[in-house]
């Protein structure tokens, strides 16, 4: 009879939790049906499931359908219901809605209603929007509608509706369950011609309460016959949507903000015909091979013949002259900041400027390769704060950015010449973005993994000296390796004052008086630069007692996670090793009474590890080890937790570990 008992009581249990969660869901009693407002909305003051939120939506809902039997443009019902609960909220108040402008014509918005609803004593009052209150901003490539609601208050309600009109079908209405304040409800529904075949996605990681699909009959009439064509009906819902809040460690949020989004593959006519609006990769190749912007300049190779200098020319096809060529293209033709791959690259302009876009300069290096006899490949790809390109579906203005994947010595390695401070094979942070297209013309492209796959390093050998009257001198030597020698790099370059440098390379946890500094290798890529500090700290001395933390630099003042929960991936973007080994040497007349606790941390799949270790070398010398690995340049969401527990465990080691050292007795006696 046991085995029976198990599973009825996991049923009942997910019975009771399915309960409890829909009673939570309905526990402030909110309208949900549609935008009508009651008073128990305006009466809330808070919002149960963030109670940090200073505004929420209550309810939103949309509808987009393709007009029927006239000019096929996409019309799109949208209503919304806003609760204001504090004046940190009136933000959303402001409403910007844009409006794309192109060859086929604007978009355009009908029927533009808002309404404030208030209360007064019991009474609910209203304050409609007048059209003179509602504007337009004109752009280069949007319009823009933009109004704020009447009568402004907290505890108020705000309602507003419009329909959009769009003539572009191709990108068919993007639904966004998820912006930066959290709702209740949200819903979308469509209906869309059975003929018009579109790609659905579901992006973010948050789950949909309602995900349901339908046929509806004779809906659609597309001119061609008597007979109605069919539609297929959506409706797309959630509850209890989170907002989507940006912390640190993150790519894009439109990687991961939780919406659906539609591109057109292709449409059917009723004669049975089929028009394709979305090309696959090996079209795109093709087109790239012939593209003045891209195949034409890659072929261009003539254009360097006799530009290198003969010593670097007659050398050997090894990793060290790639190297030279590298440094040749770095150090004479430079990056005008701008990104793109479509636009603005023309190699002639380069040559004769010495300064170009991205894809530009890594062209030309492209091109010295290819001309000297190396294998090279261009890589198309994305900036991280561009979003991660569409792999199933080529859409080419997801991409930005261009660098060079070049085979020398039998191995691979991902250039770019736009950046002074990165080592060769080391791809700026900037394009750290999992992925990118290599373009190989004579069979197809592929999809390549950017991905470091060496640690970066920070490494501090620190020497402290603690003097009797409580103070310290500290000598620091300091080494930065992979992506932290690049930021190191840049900083010193940056910074005009030894004062700056130390402030913009260290985290510095005390008062402090800057004795000395000095540095090295900061313009040599293939060394680690090396920043040598002479110190003295403020320690704190009361009575016979000197209370001494041993350390003066942090990797972190504070824990970067701070969210109760964080639904999209920890992204550092490379694997991390710090490190920090400090020699603390006490005065003869003062004795080790207390010293930190030392400590070892993981993660779970040794994913990361934390090592703190304190050991007395003999009466007066003490050694304290600290080693942080970062295993992963990504963790999934799961690991947020565990990170930040992790984090606040080091956090707590560097701030808090204290030393405490003792005059001794027969010199107490002796004063």
């Amino acid at each position: 009879m046991n085995k029976f008992l198990l599973p009825l009581l996991v049923t009942f249990s997910i019975s009771i939790f399915a309960q409890e969660k829909e009673h939570q869901f309905n526990r402030q009693n909110f309208n949900i049906e549609n935008t009508r407002v009651t008073k128990e909305e305006l009466y809330a003051n808070t919002y149960l499931p963030d109670t940090t939120a200073n505004a929420f939506y209550i309810f939103e809902n949309g509808f987009s359908e393709i007009e029927d039997g006239g000019d096929y443009h996409l019309f799109t019902n949208y209503e919304a219901k806003i609760k204001i609960l504090n004046k940190e909220g009136y933000d959303e108040a402001n409403i910007v809605i844009p409006l794309y402008k192109g060859g086929n014509g604007a978009e355009k918005i009908h029927d533009l209603k808002a309404t404030t609803y208030y209360l007064e004593g019991s009474t609910i009052r209203s304050k409609v929007l007048s059209e003179n209150k509602i504007f337009t901003e004109e752009g280069e490539k949007h319009d823009y509608i933009k109004f704020t609601f009447p009568d402004l208050k907290p505890g108020a309600v705000l309602v507003y509706s419009y329909k959009l009109e769009t003539p572009y079908l191709f990108n068919f209405h993007t639904w966004w369950f998820q912006e930066d304040i959290p709702k209740v409800y949200s819903r979308y529904e469509t209906e869309i011609p059975a003929n018009y075949d579109y790609s659905i996605v579901k992006m973010g990681e948050l789950e949909l309460d309602q995900n349901d699909a339908d046929i509806k009959k004779n809906c659609f009439y597309g001119g061609q016959t008597q007979n109605g064509g069919d539609c297929i009906t959506t409706v797309y819902a959630m509850k209890e949507i989170p907002a989507f809040i940006e912390e640190d460690y993150l790519t894009s949020k439109y990687n991961y903000i939780s919406r659906i989004e539609y591109e057109l593959k292709q449409i059917t006519m009723l004669d049975g015909y089929e028009r394709k609006y979305t090309k696959e990769w090996k079209d795109v190749d093709r087109e790239f091979r012939t593209d003045k912007n891209i195949g034409r300049q890659l072929k261009k190779d003539r254009l360097v013949k006799e530009l290198l200098p003969a010593e670097i020319a007659n050398q050997e096809n090894n990793l060290d002259k790639a190297k030279a060529i590298y440094n040749f293209v770095r150090e004479h033709y430079k990056w005008n900041g701008k990104y793109g791959i479509f636009n603005d690259m023309n190699l002639k302009d380069l040559l004769e400027d010495h300064t170009g876009n991205v894809s530009s300069v890594n062209v030309l290096l492209h091109n010295f390769y290819i001309n000297e006899g190396y294998t090279a490949y261009p890589v198309i790809s994305a900036t991280r704060n561009a979003g991660f390109p569409k792999k199933i579906i080529p859409v080419l203005s997801d991409f930005n950015y261009l660098f060079v994947l070049l085979e020398a010595d039998g191995k691979e390695y991902m250039l770019d010449a736009t950046d002074e401070f990165v080592e060769f094979g080391q791809l700026p942070f900037r394009a750290l973005n999992q992925y990118g297209r290599k373009l190989d013309f004579d069979n197809e492209s592929s999809w390549v993994d950017i991905i470091p796959e060496d640690f970066s390093k920070i490494a501090y050998r620190d020497s402290l000296v603690v003097n009797e009257d409580g103070t310290s001198i500290l000598k620091s030597i300091q080494s930065f390796g992979g992506y932290h020698a690049s930021t190191a790099r840049k900083k010193i370059k940056e910074s005009s004052e030894d004062e700056k440098i130390l402030k913009n390379l260290n985290n510095i946890r005390d008062s402090y008086e800057l004795i000395h500094l000095e540095y090295e290798n900061e313009k040599n890529t293939e060394k680690e630069p090396l920043v040598k500090y002479e110190i003295k700290n403020i320690s704190q001395k009361i009575n016979d007692r000197i209370y001494l933390n041993p350390f003066t630099f942090v990797f972190w003042k504070e824990n970067p996670f701070k969210l109760e929960e964080r639904k999209y991936p920890i992204d550092f973007g490379y694997k991390d090793v710090y490190s920090a080994s400090i020699l603390v040497e006490t005065p003869e007349n003062y004795e080790i009474v207390e010293i930190p606790e030392q400590q070892i941390f993981g993660l779970p799949n040794a994913a990361a590890k934390l090592q703190f270790i304190t050991q007395k070398a003999d009466e007066h010398h003490l050694y304290v080890r600290l080693r942080v690995i970062f295993s992963e340049p990504m963790y999934a969401s799961g690991y947020y937790p565990y990170l930040k527990e992790f984090m606040d465990i080091l956090v707590k080691i560097q701030n808090q570990s204290v030393i405490v050292l003792k005059e001794k007795k027969d010199n107490l006696a002796e004063n």
